[in-house]
């Protein structure tokens, strides 16, 4: 037989039903959100009037943003607040890096190619491993052994990681990106795209430099703990009669804050890529009629 939940620490239905006022607004906030977002992101796509590969970073970071939130959406709708949160942490990520890409028009186009560099480098990094040919492939042979469910992973095979890093060298070589490219290869310390020519040195810098910085220490911080299994809270609450306690399964204390989280990302990451590809379009009527209704209830919920 099955084995049933012990329901004083997992009670899904109760969960549920406990928090459906929150989960029914919640949910209507994200879903309009992801929804607009995915006309708005094919609209502004197909504005771009920029050079091959300029406008990939910002459009590949709203498209996290959107896939992010609509996982929320859907862990929201279950009373599962908790596990959203490392996905509101990586929409807060992106969401910084949008602002800094698009900050100055005359440093638009190194910093999305530089956030494209970074990328690829990371990308043939991962490829490299994977050939034993390769000191990276030698060390990571190595380490396999050392792995007891490594003997489950599903390689490629050998043919396909050597043309993935031709290719990824190929473009890598391409004159657009030569001299940053060069200089990225050149960064002492830390290899981040937002580091060259002066920029920020981590991603808490990165967060002041966009005026993100009381968001990065009082919440990105607990994100960061809650991300890496770090967070002792669950085991410090107490009981209606003061007694310590363990907090149940799908709590619903933090639903309300993880929706507001994933809807402000959400909500301003788009306001950034329409005005940066369509800045004649007014999203006002929109917002108004579709999303600030419910987006005020969920504040007040």
């Amino acid at each position: 037989m099955p084995t049933k939940p012990l329901e004083s620490i997992l009670y899904r239905e109760f969960s549920k039903a406990q928090a459906g006022p929150i989960i029914e607004i919640a949910s209507d906030v994200l879903q309009e959100l992801v929804n607009f977002g995915s006309n708005a992101f094919v609209r502004c796509a197909t504005s771009s009037a920029g050079s091959e590969n300029e406008d990939l970073a910002i459009l590949s970071l709203y498209r996290h943003i959107m896939e992010m939130t609509d996982g929320v959406e859907v862990l929201v709708s279950q009373s599962c607040a908790t596990p959203a949160i490392p996905l509101i942490r990586s929409s807060f990520e992106s969401l910084i890096s949008m602002i800094y890409i698009v900050e100055e028009d005359s440093k638009y186009l190194d910093r999305s190619l530089a956030w494209l560099i970074d990328y690829l480098h990371q990308r043939l990094a991962t490829y490299e491993s994977l050939d034993p040919s390769t000191s990276k492939g030698e060390d990571f042979q190595k380490s396999m052994k050392l792995d007891d469910t490594a003997k489950t992973l599903q390689l490629p095979p050998q043919a396909d990681v050597s043309n993935a890093i031709k290719n990824l060298q190929s473009l890598l070589a391409k004159p657009q990106f030569h001299k940053l490219n060069q200089d990225f290869v050149s960064l002492k310390g830390k290899k981040e795209w937002y580091r060259l020519y002066g920029g920020p040195d981590n991603v808490r810098e990165l967060a002041r430099h966009v005026g993100k910085i009381v968001q990065y220490d009082f919440l990105y911080r607990y994100w960061s703990r809650v991300s890496h299994g770090h967070d002792f809270t669950p085991f410090i609450v107490k009981t209606p009669d003061g007694d310590s306690g363990i907090r149940g399964i799908r709590d619903a204390s933090e639903l309300k804050s993880v929706a507001n989280f994933a809807a402000t990302f959400m909500l301003n990451a788009t306001r950034i890529l329409i005005k940066k590809f369509r800045p004649d379009e007014d999203i006002r009527t929109w917002y108004e009629r579709d999303v600030q209704p419910k987006y005020s209830q969920l504040f007040k919920a």
